[in-house]
């Protein structure tokens, strides 16, 4: 047998053993170092290439215009205030920002921001003293390229800090938000979690074990084994990061994962060596059945874990994928240390790894037996005794009550609303809180807008640039195909039947809004041609979007001015080529709602390329947001179906629809997902436990608490607190509780099986030993699991939380009621069913009893 050949080998060689892993933990210090480089803080950037979101991305970088002042890359600053006097200051904060960014340099001495742009005031219906100033500030290049924007957050919050101090405001607060700032807030939690999250599971770990065998050395040991094995996951993580995008939240869940299930095993392993050694078998005999019976335990429950988490990892969303990688990576590890490192340590230090309590002392009569120790040891002993004679006692009762549990929970998980909100579930902090901030006054996925293109059979019209003579040039865009625009207007139109779109930027003919503002704005009357055109665009610009129109009446007088100084005369509101170079900011910079194929970057271009800008009221991964979404798809899709003549192609895209498109795909593959998981951990239980139902009742059973957690984790995140559960949590926590739960399980019934096959006891003699002498030791490896994945709910941000929750109350329902209640009563319902398998498969079996 496999594990009696380990165990041979365990007690030969179990110095060469340690030494290995500490030669094998000293390789690894240099990927240990680096880990942390590979770990990624997006997600929108971890979809599958096929994704049409993905493909609209690439198209929109292709063939629109590309501004570095779009909300989505710039840092924003957030000004709010509630008096009169402080829009004032939050206004004024525009000069004396922009007096102080000449110091404001990188190592080079070059000026860090080449642009800061106030984006517009903003204020509440009810009360004009109340709102919000937004300013953009755009990073010069090379600050972009390299990709340090995001790590100058706190320098920039630091000057605006100073400005603020230096000229004693105190009526306004300063929010520093935007993209870059949100991935340093979620970079910076996440260290500060995990720091958290590290100090509270070991010492839990250390308690609980403590508690359990009466010595701190032994307590020290499954953390200090599972300790090695993390440092050697992380060297491998940086490895597999070379390869794969590795999301940060990553790094959390496998140190707790490991904690949880490897601590499990060592003490395992520790609890039966001293079982043995207590009913009077040697050190020598007490490692070598340890080894064998509680080491086949283990690792069938370990690779039961491997599955579930190496099950993830076909799915094509990236995130999920190699977190299952690296999960199963880390489980493995964590197995192989189990049964070699701490079973080596114990082959050579026996006794003394239990120090300062003795062997002697557990014994009948000892000591600890009659000491406190052995008081609750047989409060436990009869506890378990009582709950495994009720459970076979009262198994139908129970089996129907689990039953009707399960139904209502069930209706409540199929039912229950999931949550897209990756943003605000992943993220917190002054970015977060400035984006809240910002969408109390205005909308709130201005910062993230969805896209809808279509590609065009043919051109709406060209682009062409006028030299100045000075150098430079003036971009003119001249329409050639009215008919087309008339149709595509009808997108805009409805777009914005949708409740939460609050802006929607499509095609602006400037001439068209001329004509409606010469209307009200009136006769010339004496004013000159200069002064009527800024007052005819000034009234022109005011019928566009609130945010479109705050930008473009901010350029009017620079393209009137720019214009005139080009021809050398007045300009007149209707001349032709300043309409076309308003056209021409307006649509293909601006708004950038054209595009098109300029692949020799030659001029004339045809515009061939329309979009479709979509700012949403609630923030852009909110839930009424991914209805928008929907919403646009189906109207994009129909508007395409009736006009084929015109349109060719059509995409939508924005990082809130790459994440609603990640989220439709994944739900769809996980499905495969589950049934690889189920089936392998079937085959898994089958080979192992030589039977056809026992694999079945312990899939059911896991599913069965997985059902529970889902809907307890709606009720509670979704229901009572009003967060919303994160829509990969219920798909994610199948695969993983069928792998995390079924630990138990297996420990459970494999002593069961010993019990039943090798030693020949009945049936309920087999379950009534198995839950009396195992029952403690389940208990206390799942308070560890489940409280090493409780201290997740220590993280700031509410996916964690929501993932600690859930995966904490799954492992304590399963250990505590579902292994001791649950699976006893369906066993003994099931009685010799459990064990029929095929013949060849039940060689070596010791005959039962009559």
């Amino acid at each position: 047998m496999i594990f009696e050949r380990l165990a041979d080998v365990i007690l030969k060689r179990s110095k060469l053993i340690v030494a290995l892993w500490i030669v094998v933990l000293i390789c690894a210090v240099p990927g240990i170092l680096k880990a942390g480089s590979v770990l990624d803080y997006e997600t929108t950037d971890m979809a599958g290439p096929d994704a049409e979101s993905i493909e609209g991305a690439e198209v929109m970088g292709n063939y629109f215009y590309t501004s570095d002042t779009q909300m989505e890359s710039a840092v924003l600053l957030v000004v709010s205030f509630d008096t009169s006097e402080g829009m004032m200051n939050a206004l004024a904060l525009n000069s004396m920002i922009l007096a102080e960014l000449p110091g404001y340099v990188d190592e080079s001495g070059e000026p860090k921001i080449s642009q800061f742009i106030p984006y517009g005031l903003f204020t509440a219906q009810d009360d004009p003293n109340e709102g919000v100033v937004i300013y953009a500030a755009v990073y010069n290049q090379e600050m972009i390229g390299a990709n340090i924007v995001s790590a100058d957050t706190p320098v920039f919050r630091g000057l605006i800090a100073g400005i603020l101090e230096e000229n004693n405001i105190s009526n306004v607060t300063a929010y520093v938000s935007g993209s870059p700032a949100i991935l340093y807030d979620t970079e910076t939690t996440a260290s500060e979690d995990i720091s958290k999250i590290d100090v509270f599971s070991v010492l839990m770990i250390l308690i609980l074990v403590g508690l359990f065998f009466r010595s701190f050395v032994t307590s020290a040991m499954p953390p200090m084994t599972i300790g090695v094995a993390f440092g050697v996951v992380m060297a491998l993580m940086f490895l597999v990061g070379q390869v794969l995008n590795i999301i940060y939240m990553t790094e959390m869940i496998l140190l707790v994962s490991m904690l949880g299930a490897g601590c499990d095993y060592c003490i395992f392993i520790l609890a039966r060596y001293r079982e043995e050694r207590v009913q009077g078998a040697d050190h020598e005999l007490a490692v070598r059945r340890a080894v064998t019976w509680a080491g086949e335990s283990i690792t069938t429950s370990g690779l039961a874990v491997v599955i579930g988490f190496g099950a993830m990892s076909i799915c094509s969303f990236v995130m999920i994928s190699s977190m299952g990688v690296m999960l199963a990576i880390g489980i493995l590890v964590a197995l192989i240390a189990a049964l070699t490192l701490i079973t080596s340590i114990l082959a050579i230090f026996g006794e003394k790894l239990f120090w300062p309590t003795k062997m002697a002392s557990l014994m009948e009569g000892g000591k600890a037996h009659k000491g406190w120790h052995g008081k609750v040891s047989r409060i436990g002993h009869r506890y378990f005794t009582r709950s495994v004679h009720a459970s076979l006692k009262h198994a139908k009762i129970i089996i129907v009550a689990a039953v009707l549990v399960t139904i209502p929970a069930a209706f409540i998980m199929a039912t229950s609303e999931s949550s897209y909100d990756m943003v605000g579930a992943m993220s917190s902090g002054e970015a977060m809180d400035g984006l809240n901030e910002m969408e109390n006054y205005t909308n709130g996925g201005m910062i993230m807008p969805n896209y809808a293109i279509l590609e065009l059979t043919e051109p709406l019209g060209s682009i062409v640039e006028v030299p100045t003579g000075g150098g430079s040039v003036f971009g003119q865009l001249y329409w050639s195909n009215p008919g087309y625009i008339e149709r595509l207007s009808t997108i805009s139109s409805t777009f914005s039947e949708d409740d939460n779109v609050g802006e929607v930027w499509g095609i602006y003919v400037w001439d068209s809004l001329v004509q409606g503002a010469v209307g009200s704005v009136g006769a010339q009357g004496a004013m000159s041609d200069h002064e009527y055109t800024m007052e005819v665009y000034t009234a022109a610009a005011a019928e566009l979007p609130d945010t479109l129109m705050k930008q473009m009446s901010g350029v009017i007088g620079t393209i009137v001015s720019g214009y005139e100084a080009m021809t050398g005369h007045e300009a007149v509101y209707y001349d032709e080529g300043l309409e076309a170079s308003m056209d021409y900011i307006l649509n293909y910079v601006l708004a950038t709602s054209v595009g098109g194929t300029n692949e020799n970057v030659g001029i004339p271009f045809a515009l061939d390329y329309v979009k479709y800008t979509v700012i949403t009221k609630d923030e852009a991964m909110a839930d009424r947001s991914m209805d928008t979404m929907k919403f646009m798809d189906s109207t994009t899709s129909k508007f395409a179906s009736e006009n084929q003549d015109m349109v060719s192609a059509k995409w939508l895209t924005g990082s809130a629809i790459v994440m609603y498109e990640i989220s439709e795909q994944v739900s769809s593959e996980f499905l495969k997902v589950e049934i690889i998981a189920i089936a392998l951990i079937f085959v898994l239980l089958f080979f192992v436990m030589r039977s056809y139902v026992t694999p079945v009742r312990s899939i059911l059973t896991i599913l069965m608490s997985v059902v529970w957690t889902v809907a307890i984790t709606h009720l509670l995140f979704g229901g009572l607190m009003g967060d919303g559960v994160i829509w990969m949590i219920p798909i994610i926590l199948i695969v993983v509780c069928l792998g995390l739960g079924m630990d138990y399980d297996i420990l459970l019934t494999t002593r069961i099986k010993e019990n039943r096959i090798h030693k020949g006891m009945s049936n309920d003699d087999a379950i009534t030993h198995a839950v009396t002498h195992s029952g403690s030791v389940i208990t206390i490896c799942g308070l560890i699991m489940g409280g090493a994945f409780g201290t997740l709910m220590l993280s700031s941000t509410t996916m964690l939380q929501e993932f600690g929750f859930a995966l904490c109350f799954a492992i304590l329902v399963d250990a505590l009621l579902v292994r001791t209640y649950i699976v006893p009563a369906a066993m003994h319902l099931l009685g010799d069913w459990s064990w029929k398998g095929p013949k060849l498969l039940q060689n070596g079996r010791a005959k039962p009893p009559e």
